[in-house]
């Protein structure tokens, strides 16, 4: 639950709000800076309520998206309405912040239908994108941000290194790009658009010399604890195409086929949010493999069917 008392200090002028979705805080004189904002608008009421009784007499200039999924951004319009501020957001990641029911039918594969008591098709506010941003730097006095590209979980992720200008120490908030123990635990096929490129984002993670990392979906870690996460990390993708493969090795198989058999192999018992969410994971991955010549297709009886390419 995100309150006044789950703000914790990572270096003077920056924090972050621990819950579901972690939230990072950096302080430059008066003004304040969010990266994400939450689940929902309850999330962004909650924020706005810890922020006023944390900082106040300072105002909140702007919440940094990283990516267009709605529990990073489902409290944007709750923020915007208490404090007036601006959204920041990667360019193409702005299109699912103004429009939050297009990530439902890519998630889909189609128009999405309403399920209210399904979180993956809750449906949040749109909310207008005042910066569309890029791989860029921006110097705000007493922090800097470095906004780097880290696609793979979704198209334009960036991930955000917030720099201390008085004490130089640096907080790397890295999205989805990279999942905590615990979430790894939790769901071990999380939502993926393109494998390869999440673990190429890992590597580039590696390559930053920041003194924390934050996960949107774990606990901080330092330098010294990154290497073995971000190895289990790549793990994790690295296993779910080992099993497509030997899934389809068994003989030709859909998607749906494919699915059944990895949350079989899982011990899952599916709910329609793990089916979806999965579903779509397991279509990137088989995706991936097609455009690397690891597998390829064939129609028969009006069924599309997946088959090793060797």
């Amino acid at each position: 639950m995100i309150e006044k008392d789950s703000f914790q200090w990572l270096a003077e002028h920056i924090g972050y709000f621990k819950g579901t979705t972690n939230v990072g805080l950096a302080v430059s004189g008066p003004t304040l800076f969010l990266i994400d904002s939450g689940d929902c608008r309850e999330d962004g009421e909650a924020l706005a309520k810890a922020i006023r009784q944390l900082f106040p007499g300072k105002d909140l200039k702007a919440v940094i998206n990283t990516h267009g999924h709605s529990d990073h951004c489902g409290g944007n319009s709750a923020l915007k309405e208490a404090f007036g501020c601006e959204i920041w957001a990667p360019r193409v990641e702005s299109i699912f912040i103004e429009n939050p029911g297009l990530p439902l039918d890519i998630y889909w594969g189609g128009r999405h239908f309403t399920a209210g008591n399904v979180p993956v098709f809750r449906g949040i506010s749109p909310c207008p994108v005042d910066r569309p941003l890029d791989e860029e730097q921006l110097d705000e006095g007493d922090v800097t941000f470095k906004m780097v590209a880290l696609p793979g979980h979704f198209y334009d992720q960036l991930g955000i290194v917030v720099k201390d200008s008085c004490s130089g120490k640096k907080i790397y908030f890295m999205g989805d790009s990279f999942f905590g123990v615990e979430m790894i635990k939790r769901y071990w096929i999380p939502f993926m658009q393109d494998p390869r490129l999440f673990r190429e984002s890992i590597c580039r993670i590696e390559g930053e010399d920041a003194d924390f990392f934050i996960p949107s979906h774990g606990t901080p870690l330092d330098r010294q604890k990154l290497p073995a996460l971000a190895e289990l990390n790549k793990i994790m993708t690295l296993e779910a195409e080992s099993l497509v493969m030997k899934i389809v090795r068994r003989g030709p198989a859909t998607c749906e086929e494919i699915l059944k058999a990895v949350a079989d192999y899982a011990g899952l018992n599916m709910k329609l949010s793990q089916y979806v969410l999965i579903g779509s994971t397991i279509r990137s991955y088989v995706s991936r493999l097609y455009n690397e010549g690891r597998l390829r297709y064939e129609m028969k009886d009006n069924r599309l069917l997946w088959l090793p390419a060797e």
